[in-house]
This record gives C-alpha cells, structure tokens and sequence, in this order.
C-alpha cells in the first residue's frame, strides 16, 4: 500500500478494529448466553432433586414417627408384661403354699366344717335378731354380746379353714388370667415390634434415597456455580469489549469529523484558488468557461 495522500482517511485502522472487536463481542456473547443456560440447567435440576429430596424427608420423618410411636407402645407393653410376670410369681407361691396346706387337710372334716359354719350362721342372726327386737336386761345383754363374740370367732376360723379351697380357685383364676395377658402382651410386643421393624426399613431406604439424590443434587450445585463462574466471566469480557467498542466509536467519530472537516477546508481551499482563477481571468478579459462563470456569479464576483 502506498503513502497516504492528504485526502486519505486517517481512521481506517480504527474502523480494523472495531469490526474484529464486534466479532470477538459476539463470541463473547454466544458464549455467555450458552453458560448462562447451563447455568439455567443445573439450576433447575438442582430445584428439582432438592424438591424430589425434601418430599422424601417428609415421607421418612412420617415412618421415624410411627416406628417411634410402636416402639413405645412395645415399651409400655414390655413394662406391664414385667409387672404382671411379678405378680405371677407371687400368685404362684401363694398357691404353692394353699396347696400344701389344703393336702394337710381331711375333706371330711372340710364338709364337716362347713356345716359347722351353716349352723353358727343361723345362731348368730337368731341371736342378733333377739338382740335387736328383744327388751333385755343390762347383764343378759353383754351376756349375749359376748356369745356372739365366740359365735363369730368360731366362725372366723372355721371359714379361714374352709375357704382354702375357695382361694386357691380364685388364685387359679388369677394366675390364669394374668398368664393369658402375658402371652396377650407378648403377642402385641412381637406384632408392634414386626410393624415398627417395618417402617424403620421404610425409613432407612428413603434416608438412603435422599443421601443419594443429595449427593446428585450437591453435584448439580457445583456444576451450577462453576458455569456461573464462567457465565461471569464471559460477561465481564464482553462488558469490557463493549466499553472498548464504545471508546473505539468516539474515536472514530473524532477521525470521521476530523476527515470531514479536512476534505471541506480542501475543497473551500480548491474552490478559493479556482475563483481566483477565474477573477483574474475575468479582469484580464479572458473568455471564461462555464464552471468559471458559475464560480463568479456564486461568490457575487459578477
């Protein structure tokens, strides 16, 4: 390329750079947009594990609640199942030594007794019955009391011989019932305590399920601020180029005004000269030319 003339312009270098600087901002910004989908992606992704992830954790909260709520009840259970076994032992003693003292005993004289007590029952009411209808003298009266005393001594003793039998049927009973509530309760520890093993099954799978989707999620995350990071980044570039682009377009505007001006203060010199030119021809009395004459009569020479 040769030397400039003075009417080459000055800006051309500028107008260079301003097109390779608009290419390297729409690299910039394609490849910002593209990191600020992914950005978008991960983002969303991440949202929806974390989303998936919390609905899990209610559903487990939910199975660690109810196998809490079994295992109590097994607790409660297992302590009334103690307590009744306790009282078992004790009922059975109880009957350990009934029996032992019921083997002592002759059945003849049980039934004897019994009839003993048939025939003290109806003394007892005859008397108190007389003592209560009957007008009696002070001494006949604590006479009376003091037999029903005996009476009812007699009585006491004779029913605590004969209600042996009596006892230890209702220590049976006891023993019975209480033996059918332990198995009951054992029955209800095992139920509550397969059930309760159920929803800590439950429970242990979704914890394993949210480690999972946490670990993905966590993943998503880092992925999400690394092309944040280089979303940014681009972005910062691209801002820079701009503001350099914008810097680059003052420029050139100066360099285009600049070469306007130039061109117009050469033409205005050219045109002058020309003028003059013709003027002088005019005086001289020259033939002008047409473009000579226009030149005159525009600047109000002729």
């Amino acid at each position: 390329m040769g030397e400039r003339t003075k009417e080459d312009f000055a800006g051309e270098d500028l107008v260079v750079k301003l097109g390779r600087l608009e290419e390297k901002i729409n690299v910039l910004k394609k490849q910002r947009n593209e990191f600020n989908q992914f950005t978008k992606d991960s983002l969303s992704s991440r949202n929806e594990l974390n989303k998936e992830i919390h609905e899990l954790l209610e559903k487990a909260k939910e199975f660690t609640s109810k196998r809490d709520e079994l295992n109590t009840q097994v607790k409660q259970l297992k302590k009334k199942r103690k307590e009744l076994q306790e009282s078992l032992q004790v009922d059975k003693k109880a009957l350990e030594e009934i029996v032992e003292k019921e083997q002592s005993l002759d059945k003849s004289d049980i039934r004897k007794k019994r009839r003993s007590m048939s025939t003290l029952n109806a003394k007892i009411e005859s008397l108190e019955w007389k003592l209560q209808t009957s007008v009696l003298q002070p001494e006949e009266e604590k006479e009376m009391i003091q037999i029903l005393e005996k009476l009812s001594d007699n009585l006491n003793k004779l029913a605590e011989e004969v209600h042996i039998t009596t006892h230890q049927t209702e220590l049976w009973r006891k023993i019975s019932s209480s033996q059918k509530q332990i198995n009951q309760s054992h029955t209800q520890i095992v139920d509550f305590a397969k059930e309760s093993q159920i929803y800590h099954n439950l429970m242990n799978q979704h914890f394993h399920q949210i480690n999972a989707l946490r670990k993905k999620a966590n993943d998503y995350h880092k992925e999400f601020l690394s092309n944040k990071k280089k979303a940014d980044s681009f972005h910062k570039d691209f801002l820079a180029k701009v503001t350099e682009k914008n810097e680059l377009r003052k420029l050139l505007k100066e360099a285009q005004t600049a070469h306007r001006k130039k061109i117009k203060d050469r033409i205005k010199s050219d045109i002058e000269e020309s003028v003059n030119k013709a003027f002088k021809k005019y005086e001289n009395g020259e033939n002008l030319s047409l473009d000579e004459f226009r030149l005159l009569v525009e600047n109000g020479l002729i």
